[in-house]
């Protein structure tokens, strides 16, 4: 790992922060999601304009795989804003990423599991438990917040977010990392457009994008760069366990902008938990 691969996934958190608070203020967030994936399809159009290059079918192949996951996260997450703050649902929907995606990585990757990671594991789970801790000692919590919607939908959206990075640190091996995510960007937009319909219809996405005032062209902006910067550093040779892992920095800003900005509750809980699982994933990066 490079100090300039770190960099590029330093920069992708901070990115990554900026969509899921303005998809957390947004009127509707299945109508928002939409919409941010359209601008950034159409901010981002210069990638297939200036870098176009030929690749083999597998490259297809896997952008459609991917795609699947991509969509199944962006509709999870969604969903999970509607029956949970953002220092929940933050937290659980990237900090359970890291530690699923060390699995695939095992298994499918070939990737090596160190005491470093083990112990960045062990981190991301304290974490995960005291994000939900209304207090010291309720040990039980966690695991009752889990009969609740949007925590479920939470934990989804990083199994998605776990499946989609592994099968893209092989798709990036076949097609130029920025033209990868572009084209899978796309192909999430057709998985996802008879979905966004069906919850919210054309009406709804017409009052979206009226009441978002800019925030879904930023959010488009900053979603597909988060994940572009990813890509490019699993291009550069680090590994997608680490590369999942310190992304997950993010928990920290979005946990904290919840709670210090919107006033979300259970502030002093949730912020130390999304310290654990910040301290989780430095570990895995730099000792995995």
């Amino acid at each position: 790992m490079t100090s300039f691969t770190l960099l590029l996934v330093l920069t992708s958190a901070g990115f990554h922060v900026v969509t899921h608070v303005a998809l957390k203020q947004s009127r509707d967030r299945s109508a928002f999601v939409w919409w941010m994936l359209i601008w950034a399809g159409v901010i981002f159009l210069p990638i297939p304009i200036l870098g176009w290059t030929s690749f083999p079918a597998i490259g297809w192949g896997l952008m459609a795989f991917s795609a699947v996951f991509e969509a199944g996260y962006f509709g999870a997450i969604a969903l999970a804003y509607r029956g949970a703050d953002l220092s929940l649902v933050y937290p659980l929907a990237r900090g359970t990423a890291p530690v699923l995606l060390m699995l695939w990585s095992i298994i499918f990757l070939h990737e090596t599991l160190t005491p470093g990671g083990v112990l960045g594991i062990l981190m991301i789970t304290l974490g995960l438990y005291t994000i939900n801790l209304p207090k010291p000692g309720a040990w039980r919590e966690p695991l009752r917040s889990l009969s609740r919607v949007g925590p479920r939908w939470a934990v989804a959206a990083g199994f998605c977010t776990s499946a989609y990075t592994a099968i893209d640190k092989v798709g990036i091996g076949y097609v130029p990392p920025l033209l990868y995510t572009y084209l899978a960007l796309w192909m999430s937009v057709v998985l996802l457009t008879p979905w966004t319909l069906w919850q919210v219809g054309g009406a709804g996405l017409r009052a979206e994008i009226k009441s978002s005032r800019g925030g879904t062209v930023l959010a488009g902006f900053t979603t597909l760069a988060a994940y572009g910067l990813v890509l490019l550093a699993m291009s550069f040779g680090m590994p997608a366990a680490y590369a999942g892992a310190l992304r997950e920095i993010s928990v920290v800003f979005g946990a904290a902008y919840g709670v210090l900005v919107l006033k979300e509750q259970g502030g002093p809980m949730r912020i130390l938990g999304a310290g654990f699982v910040a301290l989780g994933a430095v570990l895995i990066g730099f000792l995995g």
